[in-house]
């Protein structure tokens, strides 16, 4: 330290920040991360909405599959056996869904000729599966021939919470049965 100055020489093996470069740095960083959240919110979100796209897909494929292979009517209802094990059809795809053989094409899994193939899990909270429409929620049973048609036309709508501006997702089934996922086909409810 130079007595007359009070000023300490700066050292060759010093290093750390001060606190003005400690402070610009973490402005620097806040402004980042704000300009970065949404983008990045959308991002998450917009890839859950495919995945779970995607699952329903997986379903109906295996669905149409089963049909072929075992030669009798395969069928994809809305269920909550993934959650409570019960081997029900009833309620609405968003609460998970359940693939079953299903000899008699009603919505009972019912022994001999029945049984269960493949139990899938709920859709996250806030996600929504309706019709193309967006008017009414996802209920109807799905049903696949020994042919692997399902000789019904539908599309179901997969929609991310409210007010993220991410575009919805849809499973579209045709008449001879192929199911496929395409993006921003439909409008989400508000």
């Amino acid at each position: 330290m130079d007595r007359k100055s009070g000023w300490m020489p700066h050292r060759a093996g010093a290093r750390g920040f001060t606190l003005v470069e400690l402070m610009i740095a973490v402005l620097l960083l806040v402004i980042v991360l704000a300009v970065a959240a949404p983008p990045l919110r959308q991002l998450v979100h917009g890839n859950r909405l495919r995945t779970e796209a995607s699952r329903l897909l997986r379903a109906l494929n295996l669905a149409r599959s089963e049909a072929v292979l075992r030669n009798q009517p395969v069928s994809v209802c809305p269920s909550s056996m993934a959650q409570d094990g019960s081997a029900r059809c009833g309620g609405e795809f968003a609460r998970g869904w359940l693939v079953f053989s299903n000899a008699d094409r009603d919505r009972i899994v019912d022994a001999p000729g029945d049984s269960v193939i493949r139990a899938f899990a709920a859709i996250p909270a806030g996600y929504s599966l309706t019709n193309r429409a967006g008017t009414r929620a996802a209920t109807d049973l799905i049903t696949y021939l020994p042919d692997g048609s399902s000789r019904r036309s539908r599309t179901l709508l997969l929609c991310a919470p409210a007010g993220l501006g991410v575009a919805s997702w849809s499973i579209v089934l045709n008449n001879v049965g192929r199911p496929r996922v395409a993006r921003g086909e439909g409008a989400c409810p508000s």
